[in-house]
């Protein structure tokens, strides 16, 4: 929103894009072996990498240049998983699915059925995703992943 950004003429999704590249880089000059990371929702054009977002003044659309395919996706978008599972995949990026996001435990094994039925690549683990602190349902989220584990293997397997 300020003046030096507007300067730049850059759009948000610019600079992010261009941020992210940035870090990326200089966290490979501190440990080169280290895998990076990185939550999938300002990078998901179905999710909030859009025009306008929140309190964004512009559009975030592109930021998803800045990601070299050796950075990996905590994947979150439930809601568009397909749609979301599908544009990581494509992009060449391994993905862990971010599960629970305090709903029930079952929703991992919706998560793992999509990625099953749509044969999505480079989905390499799971994890309980808990913003409220809630660890009451672990075990249960355990033991539906442990239904698909095969499915997980298998993607170790390929890595």
């Amino acid at each position: 929103w300020d003046e030096s950004f507007r300067r730049t003429g850059q759009t948000p999704g610019q600079v992010a894009a261009e941020n992210v590249r940035f870090c990326s880089g200089y966290l490979k000059t501190l440990n080169a072996s280290r895998r990076l990371l990185v939550w999938s929702d300002m990078f998901d054009p179905h999710h909030n990498a859009v025009d306008h977002y929140y309190l964004v003044n512009g559009d975030l659309s592109g930021s998803w240049e800045g990601l070299g395919k050796d950075v990996w996706i905590m994947n979150w978008n439930f809601g568009v998983r397909e749609e979301s599972l599908k544009f990581f995949a494509e992009r060449g990026h391994q993905q862990i699915l971010a599960g629970y996001d305090d709903t029930d435990a079952q929703q991992i094994g919706r998560w793992l059925e999509t990625v099953r039925k749509q044969q999505i690549t480079g989905v390499r683990g799971v994890m309980y995703t808990t913003w409220q602190q809630d660890y009451s349902n672990l075990k249960d989220f355990a033991d539906v992943v442990n239904q698909y584990d095969p499915l997980l293997q298998g993607a170790a397997a390929r890595q």
